[in-house]
């Protein structure tokens, strides 16, 4: 009796434990059911978002898709392509009469992990639909060739963590490399290029920001060159009439290039940027464009700032959305350089119309670079109004039709510098005798001549040490530095 008493509560524990293994067993085997189902569901739903994003590639003008599998398995799926580079973007360029044109492909293949915790493994619990590593295969001779810079590195690398709402963001990775070839001279130090893109996942969205600090090289008797710090970041949604709006900012802090074979060259580029931007007011497009540049230094004689501000206002979305969308479809066919032209004239006139139909405007609001002689200026716009497709057969109506104007100012010894380098160029070469004081004078004597000439023809303006000259059109009216000149109907109608 009293034994039974004393083995009463160790029964009692025992039976604890037992339902606390027991309940421990089926919560993990619940969950481990739930993360199988979860992953195979996962597989499911992202090979049809991997087949979206592989249509989207599909749908470009830049390749041509010459095989695609796709292999699902329970927790993991594999994905590989073969792309050729579209010939029809370098057919011009690198054809040859009775020569193959050569063609160019890579093939990739999409290690992809499913959700909904993909990264476990590596210690990050943040759930995805996927996580999609991709593997670039190249030919044998490119990969010896890429060898020599990577190594063992893979020269690229890039990662796809998809959202379960198919938004994602890629990683993609460079590696640094050094180069250098004893019996050439040639070095070259590439300091690698990290970029993010996060996008949407009907592709109506995207956020790219990329960063190379930096690559620079050099050839023996040949030269070099140094580029530092190349920025770009693209910030860009689909508007309402189906074109991709938003920001493009660009920025280099440096570029050196010296060249000593041949004609020697010294050119650096000092805080090089540029700012797009794409509106959308209503049905249209409002585009601008500013290009900054801090400094220029030409065989050591410095130049800048110089800054260009330039405008496309009032442009028709729909038909900007349709001309892209037909000029994708032309890329895509095989065609001569004249078939080319005459389908380009012919989109033109089937599908473009309406932009002039819109009152477009157009303009450079501002292109100013400064010398050491001073500072060259330009402004200038144009604008269509009320423009009607019989417009096209009766050029002086359209004429009629048409708002412009420009302002351009330049140093007077800017164009003396420059008949000076021409000069030079022509006359007195390497064997040349030419006495380059008396070719200076010459020179300087005949841009003398000329200016005088254009002066009392009031084609520009003598202001001091400035050449400038105004004009505009307007209703007709062609007015050149505050005087009317007729134009060639209307002089003809007054003799």
């Amino acid at each position: 009796m009293n034994a039974l008493i004393h083995a009463s509560p160790y029964k009692k524990g025992n039976t604890v434990k037992r339902k606390v293994i027991i309940a421990s067993a089926i919560t993990l085997a619940t969950l481990a059911s739930a993360y199988i189902g979860g992953s195979y569901y996962a597989g499911k739903t992202v090979e049809t978002t991997m087949q979206k994003q592989h249509e989207w590639l599909a749908q470009l003008p830049y390749f041509i898709v010459k095989s695609h599998t796709y292999q699902r398995g329970w927790f993991s799926s594999q994905e590989t392509t073969t792309l050729q580079v579209n010939p029809e973007l370098y057919r011009f360029a690198l054809e040859r009469e009775g020569e193959p044109l050569q063609t160019f492909e890579l093939t990739y293949t999409n290690h992809i992990k499913h959700g909904p915790l993909p990264l476990l493994t590596q210690f990050t619990p943040i759930p995805y639909k996927a996580v999609v590593n991709t593997e670039f295969v190249f030919a044998e001779d490119t990969q010896k060739f890429i060898a020599k810079f990577f190594g063992e590195q893979k020269p690229i690398q890039v990662e796809n963590r998809i959202s379960f709402n198919d938004d994602g963001v890629v990683s993609m990775n460079i590696p640094r490399f050094e180069y250098e070839e004893a019996l050439s001279g040639i070095k070259a130090q590439w300091q690698g290029l990290n970029a993010t893109l996060a996008y949407g996942g009907d592709f109506n969205r995207v956020l790219l920001n990329a960063n190379a600090p930096g690559l620079q090289g050099s050839a023996k008797s040949k030269g070099e060159f140094a580029l530092k710090d190349f920025q770009l970041k693209i910030e860009q949604s689909r508007g309402q009439n189906g074109l991709m709006i938003g920001t493009t900012n660009a920025k280099l802090a440096q570029l050196d290039l010296h060249l000593t074979d041949g004609t020697p060259l010294k050119l650096k580029l000092e805080n090089l940027a540029y700012l797009g931007d794409i509106k959308e007011v209503g049905e249209f497009i409002n585009g601008s464009a500013k290009i900054d540049l801090a400094k220029i230094i030409l065989d050591d004689q410095p130049y800048g700032p110089a800054v260009m501000i330039a405008e496309a206002n009032h442009l028709h979305g729909k038909t900007l959305a349709k001309l892209g969308d037909e000029l994708t479809l032309l890329q895509k066919k095989k065609m001569t350089r004249e078939q080319l032209t005459e389908a380009l004239s012919d989109m033109a006139k089937t599908h473009g119309l309406p932009l002039l139909q819109n009152d477009p405007q157009l303009a450079i609001k501002k292109l100013e670079i400064k010398l050491p002689e001073g500072a060259i200026r330009f402004s200038g716009e144009v604008g269509l109004k009320g423009f009607v497709v019989g417009d096209l057969d009766k050029p002086v109506d359209l004429v009629n039709k048409l708002a412009a104007k420009a302002d351009f100012a330049v140093p007077r010894k800017v164009v003396e510098t420059l008949v000076t380098w021409q000069a030079r160029n022509m006359f007195a070469g390497a064997d040349s005798q030419v006495n380059l004081a008396d070719l200076d004078f010459l020179a300087g004597q005949f841009v003398e001549g000329q200016i005088n000439k254009l002066a009392e023809q009031n084609l520009i303006r003598v202001e001091g040490s400035l050449l400038a000259s105004t004009a505009s059109l307007q209703k007709g009216q062609f007015i050149l530095n505050g005087i009317n000149v007729p134009l060639p109907w209307q002089a003809a109608a007054e003799q």
